[in-house]
């Protein structure tokens, strides 16, 4: 991020450029704010350093005075509060703040909570679970998280389906095959069953179990593996984590269309 200057530039022993502001707090600031892509700018002042920065439709600067002390402006928003924790941090000599998010990200579980009423509290909590561990910085945790709570969904999935089958031999047989102790055991019975059954959703929901519920489960079955077996080092990618949190909402719709046309229709097989 290129720094305009309103006064003279200033130069160190070995000719680099200076900023006005305490350059060790000015570093430090600089750092958070560019590892949160949340620096817009950058500007001297007189006896200071602004740093200006944007989330959103929010803005919000942090001001480093060369006498070390910190003034956080703008209106009030999650960035002002999450740039005056910055400045707490600093001032603390802690660790800095989590990763701010934008407000749409922030708002995941009330999403999943407003998209579907009756979300399980199990597969809930996981998930705002999931959310915090990112927030943090601990992708490996969030990845984790994220799995559990599609373990869960997909276990209610199974039971749900199981219980919908009208002929209780059938159903009887169906249950003793999918005990199973690992879960990709479990659901590889239940797309058996499903794929061989007469009654099947006619709308969307009928291709789901391939095409989206696959593909899904099995991201978030693989990435939990890769942290809760101490094998190697996990190699997630955050960005890739943090779309497969907003892609779990849609495949949690997918799973409640599913339960939904089970209990309201029966299944036969």
């Amino acid at each position: 991020m290129a720094r305009t200057s309103a006064n003279p530039v200033r130069t160190g022993a070995w000719g680099w450029e200076v900023a006005n502001g305490d350059a060790t707090i000015c570093d430090a600031v600089r750092s958070a704010l560019t590892t949160n892509t949340v620096l817009e700018a950058e500007a001297d002042i007189q006896h200071a350093t602004k740093f200006s920065a944007k989330s959103g439709a929010s803005r919000a600067a942090i001001i480093v005075f060369n006498s070390g002390k910190m003034h956080v402006e703008g209106a009030e928003s999650p960035l002002k509060t999450w740039l005056s924790e910055v400045k707490d941090s600093i001032q603390a000599g802690a660790a800095a703040p989590g990763i701010l998010l934008p407000a749409e990200i922030e708002k995941f579980p009330q999403t999943l909570r407003e998209r579907i009423p009756e979300c399980d509290d199990v597969v809930l909590w996981f998930f705002q679970e999931s959310l915090r561990c990112y927030k943090a910085g601990s992708t490996a945790a969030a990845a984790f998280m994220l799995g559990a709570a599609s373990e869960k969904a997909i276990l209610l999935l199974i039971d749900g389906y199981s219980e919908s089958i009208k002929d209780d031999a059938k159903k009887a047989s169906f249950q003793t095959r999918a005990n199973q102790r690992m879960i990709s055991k479990k659901y590889d019975e239940f797309k058996a069953s499903y794929r061989s059954a007469k009654t099947k959703p006619a709308d969307g929901l009928a291709q789901d179990l391939d095409q989206l519920l696959d593909g899904a489960f099995n991201f978030y079955r693989h990435t939990r593996n890769a942290v809760g077996h101490p094998q190697i080092i996990p190699d997630l990618d955050q960005g890739v984590v943090l779309a497969n949190m907003g892609q779990f909402i849609t495949y949690m719709e997918r799973i409640y269309g599913l339960l939904r046309f089970f209990k309201e229709n029966g299944v036969e097989v």
